[in-house]
């Protein structure tokens, strides 16, 4: 299984969108994902489908997986799409209270998950707009860390103090793991956008910024407001089609090509 996460702590930068449509197209061509929402507002479990009401009764999270002495994975999951499963989040201040207190805090999640390596071919994990436990616990297993980056004006503020904090955890935990930027909410047309993915670029450099770009497109926030990913919703849209080829080069990165060959031939069985 390899782990691939999303992560920024500024907000707005179609973090959760990505790893929705990331899951969701890796899932159509065959492979098994287990979609991990870190994030305690739970947008990613929602737009799964699941009932955020219902799941701070249950407490069946990925925060209480953390800290649940038996560490089942297994009963904090739920199938949400053929071949996507997810473990998800909700707001659960003692949760996060108490892993940010625990010994060896940064490594629960890597922990609890070992199990289910043999399960899933991909681990897509949500995080919050924060580089605070959760988001460590994310890094500390990540084979494939993207860092999406809109185009507004303040997109590049405080990316600095996120590669620091992410070549620390990947250091200690990770060494393998490859860090690269992805251009969001992207309009060729538009003059900002196009200085904003340059100084990325710079700031990157080529090897470590995704080519394929996310388009600023009203077919993808009507898909995500209808709970559904922009392929499934849109299959004709140009943003399906972007979504399609990151996930080709999310492949690539991970040496994956063989395997991507192995899930379409599986998933036409």
């Amino acid at each position: 299984m390899k782990t691939i996460v999303l992560a920024n702590h500024k907000g707005g930068c179609a973090k959760t969108t990505t790893a929705l449509n990331i899951a969701v197209a890796l899932a159509a061509q065959g492979s098994r994902v287990l979609a991990v929402d870190l994030d305690p507002q739970g947008n990613l479990s929602a737009v799964f489908g699941v009932d955020l009401e219902e799941l701070e009764e249950s407490r069946r999270t990925s925060m209480r997986l953390m800290l649940d002495p038996q560490g089942d994975f297994s009963e904090y999951v739920s199938q949400v799409r053929p071949r996507v499963d997810i473990i998800p989040c909700c707001l659960d201040d003692e949760a996060e209270a108490v892993i940010t207190a625990a010994d060896s805090r940064e490594l629960l999640l890597k922990e609890k998950l070992e199990p289910a390596q043999a399960g899933y071919d991909y681990c897509v994990i949500d995080t919050p707009p924060s580089l605070g436990t959760p988001t460590l616990n994310a890094l500390a297993m990540s084979d494939l860390t993207i860092v999406p980056i809109d185009t507004g004006l303040f997109a590049l503020l405080g990316i600095k103090q996120l590669l620091r904090k992410v070549t620390r955890i990947s250091k200690r935990y990770s060494p393998q793991m490859q860090i690269l930027a992805l251009s969001t909410k992207y309009t060729s047309r538009q003059k900002l956008d196009r200085e904003v993915r340059e100084r990325v670029l710079a700031r990157f450099g080529e090897d470590y910024v995704f080519q394929t770009t996310v388009p600023k497109l009203v077919a993808v926030e009507e898909a995500t407001a209808t709970l559904k990913a922009v392929g499934e919703a849109h299959a004709e849209s140009p943003a399906t089609f972007a979504f399609r080829k990151l996930v080709k080069e999310i492949r690539e990165v991970l040496g994956d090509e063989e395997v991507g060959a192995q899930a379409i031939v599986r998933n036409a069985k």
